[in-house]
């Protein structure tokens, strides 16, 4: 997707992935946005580097230009501000607090309370300090991290190590004190790598493993190398100041972000569209295999790469063949993908075999894995349609025939086809995406109504579905967890307020009720004197707060569901209250709306489901072991064999009792099908290689699924009970 220097787009980003993933998208003419357009110019490569203070200023300088210029609701910047970017940087650069020392954290201390005045005259100074430590600094702890591992580890010795961060925790006081904080974080994860080669064997082994001790830290071993590789390359300097613009943007407000000039993995969710070799990856220990290929693509089309094949290098954007054993997955994903028609360069083995280079061309990979899918559920004589939307994803194309919209509707129509009884829409874990998508998705369920209102420094806008013939007007039940933010909660407020739906999920959505919009940032050079544009990177900047129909925020508080099946999905989500930046809740007095004539009881409905819940003990008994186990997770670490063991032991107990209870016992799962248009025949259609299989696991996969099996049940109860 191309996108000109200072084109302005309105996006209600997603709720994950705050730290610099997020690029722009194209927005429709249907959906006025009342932004003003900007000039546009063609964006040309940087010649500057980030290495240079001077850039490093600029960006800062172009960035909060623009952030006091137009940012929805800014604050200001100011001492409380600098702390909580010095801190958070801080972190960013040793999140364990095992890389500085005391003395770095004092002699850094003098710029606690400046962050502001450096971001008010565009100045990097803290970044340019902080960095220049942090990398001596990185260097020393490789050393003695690579040193230790060198060595087998006491695992008799009875000792401990803190692994739940805290920021009150210190620093060590001095290079004796950060090698002993090391080695006992080495042992921690051997000990982890130790316990899971252990458990996975086929007669786990009660007392010591010598063996095992030393595949399990070597596999610690390499993953630190990768870690450290990162974090001394050349482009460290430039991924930390990445880094360092996502905290002084995201401490404005958590939405509003920064984008390097050369990330596209925002763009790439959005849109569904990647360029790469067609392959997907699977983990095995350390390495990254060739799980399959898909046809089609360049990798299957070329003869030469193989399933099972071993990735040992992959050439950067500087010719070097760079290892990928213990690499971050995303890492090597982001090397593999590029520009369309370029060329990428791996190194690959076959167990047993000698190791062989291939270069091939990056083309489009379609990613139907992510985009919407559909199935039927049969339950005493009723069908049921259930449709997954992962997020409100744009047309790469442009002409909106593939965006989340259309593929939704097209879903409605084949359910339809087989004369379905009520519909389940699965919005869990979607992080939202575009708001040109979630108004016309509305128009599937609901005659032309108000959607959404969106509020701006100086403007209060209303979307409205199109005036369409609602394509589906039975039962409908929306799902929701923790995950589900931004667009997701506009469906769900609308089909809530409306009276259309019923809500079931967590205590809460995410709580993301803010539109951002990027602007490109850049310098303009000279072509009479042969000086390129330079460019600075994305601003994602927060310019809007959204708002429901009934004039109350999803900011900060989120959606409440009608029926709550669990406080939350996971210990690890993260939702906008956890964010000290977050916009605060509030209220609109609003035009009146007319609700949709409900045909069910839902009060009655939602009394039976609170009912069922309260008298189901899988689900009583997963809030109670999450509970369990964030308290074990909070302990300090006992280090010696025996005792990890048991921790251990209890740790993986909960989380797999957690799993055990999330399934349906056997005898009791759903009739899950695969929703086929009945005027097709089934053997006319054409599937790739391992699409069948996908499917069947995923249909499987559906059939146990307890809050699938909840709402069904609520599907059922609305039937009984029509008005």
């Amino acid at each position: 997707m191309k996108v000109c220097q200072g084109t302005k787009i309105l996006l209600l980003f997603a709720a994950a992935a705050f730290t610099g993933s997020r690029a722009i998208a194209q927005s429709r003419p249907s959906i006025p946005i009342n932004i003003p357009a900007q000039p546009t110019r063609p964006v040309i490569p940087p010649i500057m580097e980030v290495s240079q203070p001077g850039y490093r200023g600029a960006a800062i300088a172009s960035a909060f230009r623009k952030i006091k210029r137009d940012h929805f609701d800014f604050k200001g910047v100011n001492d409380t501000y600098s702390q909580q970017v010095w801190e958070k940087f801080i972190h960013v650069l040793d999140p364990n607090n095992v890389i500085f020392l005391q003395e770095d954290i004092q002699q850094l201390g003098a710029y606690k309370n400046s962050v502001d005045d450096e971001i008010n005259s565009g100045a990097s100074t803290f970044f340019d300090a902080a960095y220049a430590i942090y990398s001596k600094r990185i260097r020393e702890t490789e050393t003695i991290c690579m040193r230790i591992l060198q060595q087998p580890f006491n695992m008799q010795q009875k000792e401990s190590v803190d692994v739940t961060w805290n920021k009150s925790w210190p620093f060590p006081a001095n290079e004796q004190a950060r090698e002993d904080l090391w080695r006992r974080y080495l042992k921690y994860y051997t000990l982890r790598h130790y316990m899971e080669g252990d458990t996975s064997a086929a007669q786990p082994v009660k007392t010591f493993n010598k063996a095992l001790e030393a595949k399990a830290r070597e596999t610690v071993r390499k993953w630190y190398a990768e870690y450290f590789r990162q974090c001394t390359s050349k482009d460290a300097m430039k991924e930390k100041f990445a880094q360092y613009m996502s905290v002084v943007v995201g401490e404005v407000d958590p939405h509003s972000s920064y984008t390097a000039p050369d990330d596209r993995s925002w763009t790439e969710m959005l849109t569904k569209r990647y360029y790469g070799l067609g392959i997907e990856l699977g983990a095995k220990e350390a390495d990254f295999i060739v799980k399959r290929m898909m046809p089609g693509g360049t990798a299957y089309k070329s003869g030469e790469v193989k399933e099972n094949d071993i990735v040992v290098a992959i050439m950067d954007n500087h010719g070097v063949m760079v290892p990928v054993n213990g690499m971050d997955a995303s890492h090597v994903t982001s090397m593999i993908r590029g520009d369309k028609g370029t060329s990428v360069t791996l190194t690959l083995q076959q167990p047993g075999e000698q190791a062989r280079t291939v270069t091939l061309k990056r083309d489009e990979v379609l990613d139907t894995e992510n985009r919407t899918r559909s199935a039927l559920i049969e339950k005493n004589g009723k069908k049921y349609g259930y449709i997954y939307l992962p997020s409100f994803y744009l047309d790469p194309t442009g002409t909106g025939l593939k965006g989340c919209a259309n593929d939704v509707w097209t879903e409605i129509e084949k359910l339809k086809e087989n004369e379905i009884d009520g519909i389940i829409m699965d919005l869990r874990g979607n992080p939202g995406g575009a708001l040109h998508e979630v108004v016309r998705m509305c128009a599937g369920f609901v005659p032309s109504s108000p959607v959404s209102w969106l509020r701006s420094k100086d403007s209060l806008q209303q979307y409205t579905s199109p005036d369409i013939t609602p394509l589906y007007d039975g039962p409908l039940t929306v799902m929701v967890d923790e995950g589900s933010a931004s667009a997701s909660e506009i469906f769900a407020a609308a089909m809530q307020d409306l009276g259309r739906g019923i809500i079931i999920g967590t205590s809460s959505t995410f709580g993301k009720g803010t539109a951002q919009s990027g602007f490109p940032m850049g310098k303009l050079g000279d072509a009479a004197k042969n000086i390129p544009d330079t460019a600075y990177g994305t601003l994602n900047l927060t310019l809007q707060k959204f708002y429901r129909i009934s004039g109350t925020a999803t900011q900060l508080n989120g959606v409440t569901p009608d029926i709550i099946l669990q406080k939350r999905m996971s210990l690890e989500s993260i939702m906008e209250k956890d964010y000290s930046s977050a916009l605060p809740n509030d209220t609109l007095q609003l035009l009146p709306f007319e609700k949709v004539k409900s045909k069910y009881d839902f009060r009655k409905v939602i009394q039976l489901a609170n009912d069922r819940v309260k008298a189901t003990p899988a689900l009583m008994d997963i809030d109670n072991t999450m509970a369990q186990l964030k308290t074990l997770r909070n302990k300090t670490m006992l280090l010696n064999l025996e005792d990890f063991r048991k921790e251990y032991s209890a740790l993986s107990g909960c989380e797999k009792r957690i799993q055990q209870d999330r399934l349906l016992p056997a005898g009791h799962t759903l009739n899950v099908q695969p929703a086929l248009l009945r005027s097709i025949n089934p053997a006319t259609l054409k599937t790739t290689p391992g699409e069948e299989l996908r499917s069947k696991e995923w249909l499987e996969k559906l059939s146990k699924d307890i809050y699938l099996d909840q709402t069904v049940s609520v599907l059922e109860d609305m039937l009984a009970n029509q008005l």
